[in-house]
This record gives structure tokens, C-alpha cells and sequence, in this order.
């Protein structure tokens, strides 16, 4: 009998396209048609509804993400936006810099410098969950000083993570390997945060900066955030343990390891460029209040040398970074410059501000608040970047006002930025579901950790109150 066709799955894959693509459609003209708000103007309101259009397609995936930018911004410019406002996100520093260390961690990936360091860190270590744990851990803070992207982090870290769970023989969905992939997808995540140049979310945090005028450097940022980011890493490494136990102990030989570094071979030319140009631009990165220089001038450089080293060709200018995130965060960019122009901060301002104040008669009441709702905005914002941008360019001024600095609510945005109860919300959550084809962990396995990190986060905020009073900044 002859095998039949089944359109199904396209059917269903074409449905759930459609659909939200409607409801993209239907929430743009409904705040378009909307009647007149107070504070917005007839400009302001138009730009609102090609904003919420645009969302609408980035958090369900309607069509890639960086042609749903470029569609965003070829809308503002019929819709009055000049085409040098509507297209500012490219003219950015932060986009500059996002450029660079892109390649960056491509360098890293490419030469093998990043699975050496890795498989290095893991040597070092015994073979028990608690040892792996805190090994990925390492490995994550490590990597986050020369690969900013944790797309490049994760896919870095989770196949070696995979290859140990089954050198280990530890069963599919097993609490074992539930907890040696989540925990290590996290430590691929969360370490970056503490670094201005350590996570994608830096350039967005450094853009809003520039928007409102504040200063800030890397050494200012990781002041604020280094520390608290690695409490929350401690508590996820030390408390998934206690809240995924694993069915018995774990005595791992360190063969494994040792093999794979066997693989590798003798340190190559190639590597030790990477590291030198890595380590100098962390250096230059640390030292701009003497220099003065923009961050992207030394990665501008840096990519310059690794096309005269070989490291990065002709072909991999094109497939070796996503130009997709780029197109993306251009249009971030971008957008947070419209909303500015048309005002839209401060109509949202009208919103935030006023329940902002009513919680600044205690600054822990208002940074958990603002924490809370960051793992609240990141139901409708997969990206996380939006919800910066909406949260802290309308309330900067009255926390600061309250004695909160700028630095300091970035740190309560920040640090819960990446929850995964849904895995829409977090790509590299779905990454390893990718990456071991489901087969590491269950979904319930991944709430229970999802909801572990949640409330860490919020601790974490709390508890780095009193740090930040002691060093001066609040």
C-alpha cells in the first residue's frame, strides 16, 4: 500500500504562524484606532502600535526575528519617524560592541580555546555532582569574560555536559541528568550578568545609559553586579542539589575529561591569539577611565586582527556570527531611541512612576518589586531586552530620586531577567531541550528548577542591600 501524504504538520506549523500573526495585526489597529490618550501624541500613538505589532511577532516567532526588526522599522518611516531615527540603532556604540565581541566568542569557539578552558576547568575537579556543579560553574564565569553571547556559551557548554551524562551513564530524565544540564544551561546564562560586556543584555543596559545620559564603565558595573551574580550562582549551584536530588551519589572517573583534552593536543597558535586579544580587551575594557576611549574601539581592532591572523575568513565575516540577533538588536536599539522621541517613556511613566513611588519608602519593597515584576514582563518579552528598556527608561528618574542609583535598578532588572518555567522564555533552555533531543530533563523536572531560581534571584536582591550599603553605593 502506498504511503500517504500528511499535510498536517505543515497545516498545523502554518496555523500557528497565522494566528499570532493576526493577533499582531488586530492589537496594532486597535491601538491605533484607540481614542486619544493623555501625553501621547497622534505620532507617539502610531509609534506605539507598530511597537506592540512588532512584539507581538519577536515573543511567538511569526517570522525571523530580524526581519520582523527590519519590518519594524521600515513601518516608522511612512508612519513620520525620519529614516535616521527609525534606522539609529546601527549608529550605536552598543551595536558596535555587540558586533565585535561577537566575533569574539566565534574566535573563541573556532580555534578551540573555549572547549580547552572548559575540559581544563573540569579536570580540576572531583567527579561528584557537587565537584561538576561547581566545575560548570568556573567554566561559565570564565567563559562570560570573552563570549558575550550565552547562545555561544550554551552551545559551548551543553554538548560537553551531554557527553558527560552518558560517560556517566546516568538514565534519561533522570534526576542526575536533569540536574547536571539545567544547572549547566544556567551557568552558561546567569554568570554573563555580572559583567557589562559578559552577557547580551550589557550593550542594551549600556544603550539606556547613554539615552538617559548616565555614566558608566565596567569597572562601575561589575562593582554593583559581580558579587550578588555570584551569590546567585552559589545558590543554584548548592540548592538545585537540595531541591533535585539526585537517586544516589555520584563517584565519577576523570578519564573522561582527561581524554578529551588528549583530543585536543598541544596549544596551537591560533588559541593563544584569541587569549591575548580577549585578556587585552577585558584589560582595556577595565581601564576606560584612564583611556577615555569608546569599549567598541578595541573590539573594532581585535576583529582586524583576527582577519590578518586567519582566525576569522572571508566566509566567516558572513556565517560566522548571527546576523539575525544583530538585525534584532538594531531594531532594539532603534525602538528604544523612537520611544524616546515620541515620548512614549514618559506616557509610560505615567503608569510606572506613580506605583514606583508609593514603594519607595523602602528600598528593599521597591527593588523586589521591580524584580518581581521583571519575572512577570518575561512572559511577554522572550528576549528580555524589551523589558529593560520599558522599565528603566520611565522609572530611572524617580528611583534616583529615592536614592536608588541608575546602577542599582539595572541590578533588580538583571538579576531575575532569565527565568524558563515556559521554555519560550528562555532560548537557551530550549537550546539543550535541542541539543539532547528532550532526552536530558522533564518539564516537571524544569519548573521545579525554574521556580528554584526564581526565588534565589529574589534573595539575592534582597541580600545585596546590605553589600551595596556597605561599599557606598546606596
Amino acid at each position: 500500500m502506498a504511503t500517504a501524504i500528511a499535510p498536517p504538520a505543515t497545516t498545523t506549523a502554518t496555523r500557528i504562524k497565522w494566528l499570532p500573526l493576526l493577533l499582531a495585526i488586530a492589537l496594532g489597529l486597535g491601538l491605533f484606532f484607540m481614542p486619544a490618550q493623555h501625553g501621547l501624541t497622534r505620532a507617539g500613538q502610531t509609534a506605539l502600535a507598530i511597537t506592540a505589532f512588532t512584539i507581538v511577532l519577536w515573543a511567538f516567532g511569526v517570522m525571523n526575528n530580524g526581519v520582523a526588526s527590519v519590518l519594524m522599522m521600515a513601518l516608522l518611516i511612512p508612519a513620520g519617524a525620519k529614516p535616521s531615527l527609525a534606522l539609529s540603532g546601527f549608529s550605536t556604540g552598543s551595536w558596535w560592541i555587540l558586533l565585535a565581541v561577537l566575533y569574539y566568542g566565534f574566535a573563541m569557539q573556532k580555534t578551540g580555546l573555549a572547549a580547552r578552558v572548559s575540559y581544563y576547568i573540569l579536570s580540576l575537579f572531583p567527579g561528584s555532582y557537587s565537584g561538576i556543579l561547581a566545575a560548570f560553574f568556573l567554566v561559565g564565569t570564565v567563559l562570560s569574560f570573552g563570549i558575550p553571547s550565552m547562545t555561544v556559551r550554551t552551545a559551548i557548554m551543553v554538548p560537553i555536559a551531554w557527553a558527560l551524562v552518558q560517560s556517566l551513564g546516568l538514565k534519561p530524565r533522570s534526576k542526575g541528568s536533569a540536574l547536571i544540564m539545567l544547572t549547566t544551561i544556567e551557568m552558561a546564562v546567569v554568570p554573563g550578568l555580572g559583567l557589562l560586556y559578559g552577557s547580551l543584555d550589557g550593550p542594551v543596559v549600556a544603550s539606556v545609559f547613554d539615552l538617559k545620559h548616565l555614566p558608566l564603565s565596567y569597572g562601575s558595573y561589575a562593582r554593583i553586579l559581580e558579587l550578588p551574580i555570584l551569590v546567585l550562582c552559589a545558590l543554584i549551584v548548592f540548592g538545585n542539589q537540595w531541591v533535585l536530588k539526585p537517586e544516589s551519589a555520584l563517584n565519577a572517573s576523570q578519564e573522561f575529561v582527561r581524554g578529551k583534552l588528549r583530543e585536543l593536543g598541544a596549544f596551537k597558535r591560533d588559541e593563544a591569539i584569541t587569549g591575548v586579544i580577549v585578556a587585552c580587551s577585558i584589560v582595556f575594557w577595565a581601564t576606560d577611565r584612564w583611556h577615555h576611549l569608546p569599549s567598541f574601539f578595541v573590539g573594532m581592532v581585535g576583529l582586524a586582527v583576527f582577519a590578518l591572523a586567519g582566525i576569522v575568513g572571508n566566509a566567516d565575516i558572513a556565517g560566522g556570527i548571527s546576523w539575525t540577533l544583530l538585525l534584532f538588536m538594531g531594531g532594539i536599539f532603534s525602538l528604544q531611541n523612537v520611544l524616546t522621541e515620541y515620548k512614549l517613556t514618559d506616557w509610560l511613566a505615567g503608569y510606572f512612576v506613580p506605583v514606583t513611588q508609593r514603594l519607595t519608602f523602602s528600598v528593599f519593597v521597591v527593588l523586589l518589586a521591580i524584580g518581581i515584576m521583571t519575572l512577570a514582563l518575561r512572559f511577554l518579552d522572550p528576549s528580555g531586552f524589551i523589558a529593560i528598556v520599558v522599565t528603566f527608561v520611565p522609572i530611572v528618574d524617580t528611583t534616583t530620586a529615592a536614592g536608588i542609583p541608575p546602577l542599582i535598578l539595572t541590578a533588580a532588572l538583571l538579576i531575575p531577567s532569565v527565568p524558563f518555567w515556559a521554555t519560550y522564555q528562555n532560548i537557551w533552555i530550549a537550546m539543550g531541550e535541542g541539543i539532547t533531543e528532550g532526552m536530558a530533563f522533564s518539564g516537571a523536572e524544569r519548573v521545579r528548577l525554574a521556580t528554584t531560581y526564581a526565588l534565589f534571584a529574589l534573595l539575592t536582591v534582597a541580600i545585596s542591600i546590605p553589600y551595596w550599603k556597605l561599599i557606598g553605593a546606596l
